[in-house]
């Protein structure tokens, strides 16, 4: 059976998340160690100690994630073979260290740097309309494109879908989604528009941090989020990693290919499991499940 792992992004952090790794395998505790030198502050702590609140800041929530998500990858590894990733978001620098493009290390500095520029840009917001369809989505944000900077940040599952952009250009939206039925609008916890032109400026400074990484052709069949399709070429990576920015997730586009070349099995490695919630809502003939359940710890 051809299995997937698939990698979170940002919102699937929960405090002591990796804990029960680092406790049992020294193989972790080295790796939260060498991450803490990294990323210039105590990752364990962070991870394991902080509260809500403070884990949900940008520029840690995304170190810490990327660390647990590549610990657990290190234990399920060894047990479970793989021959496909992808990572929704943050998640996609996982996938990339999970594919050998490049190491564990340069992931984080890169993560970290993302993390940063990421908290410092407070220009927009995010908000999610759940239940509302696909088509209505894209009207509003086409009709509302008038007003100002609005886009379809992420296209995650039927039915729940993100907008990004200019916080009062999203009012309008969301005010217009809920007359076309939405169930509820809500307003993502967010410091900035991400995935949207808003974020050109990180975006740029980003592509600096990429072009200074090692990187190595994928071993394993990667897909991009920009496009949703499998990826090969060490250029079009780098340059999807900068467009990632400011261009939409294609998650529904990137687990209806993985599909159709072959995926029966995906696994989510890393905290949570709302990936796998995300794809039985794509397909449900596909099995999908979280990583503990395909492992003992």
């Amino acid at each position: 059976m051809a299995t997937a792992f698939v990698f979170p992004g940002q919102g699937s952090q929960f405090p002591g998340m990796g804990k029960e790794l680092y406790e049992k395998y020294g193989e972790v505790r080295e790796i939260y160690s060498k991450a803490s030198k990294i990323a210039g502050f105590d990752v364990a702590e962070m991870s394991f100690e902080a509260d809500k609140k403070t884990l949900s800041q940008t520029q840690y929530t995304q170190p810490c994630i990327y660390v647990n998500s590549y610990a657990v990858l290190t234990i399920i590894a060894n047990k479970v073979s793989y021959e496909s990733v992808a990572g929704h978001s943050l998640g996609e620098y996982s996938a990339l260290a999970a594919a050998g493009v490049f190491s564990f290390e340069d992931g984080l500095v890169a993560v970290s740097e993302r993390g940063k520029l990421m908290s410092q840009a407070k220009e927009g917001s995010m908000l999610a309309p759940l239940g509302a369809k696909l088509e209505d989505v894209i009207d509003v944000v086409s009709r509302l494109k008038k007003d100002g900077i609005i886009e379809v940040a992420n296209y995650n599952a039927p039915g729940q879908f993100i907008i990004s952009g200019e916080i009062s250009v999203l009012q309008k939206a969301g005010e217009m989604l809920k007359e076309r039925g939405a169930r509820k609008v809500i307003p993502l916890a967010v410091s900035g528009a991400f995935h949207s032109p808003l974020m050109k400026d990180a975006a740029r400074e980003m592509e600096k941090v990429i072009r200074s990484i090692e990187f190595s052709a994928p071993r394993v069949a990667f897909y991009a989020n920009v496009t949703g399709k499998r990826v090969n070429d060490v250029e079009e990576i780098k340059k999807n990693l900068v467009l990632q920015l400011t261009n939409p997730v294609r998650w529904i586009d990137t687990i209806d290919n993985m599909i159709k070349d072959g995926t029966k099995k995906f696994i989510e490695v890393g905290p949570g499991k709302v990936l796998c919630g995300l794809i039985k809502r794509i397909n449900s003939e596909v099995e999908a499940s979280e990583w503990s359940q395909a492992i003992e710890i």
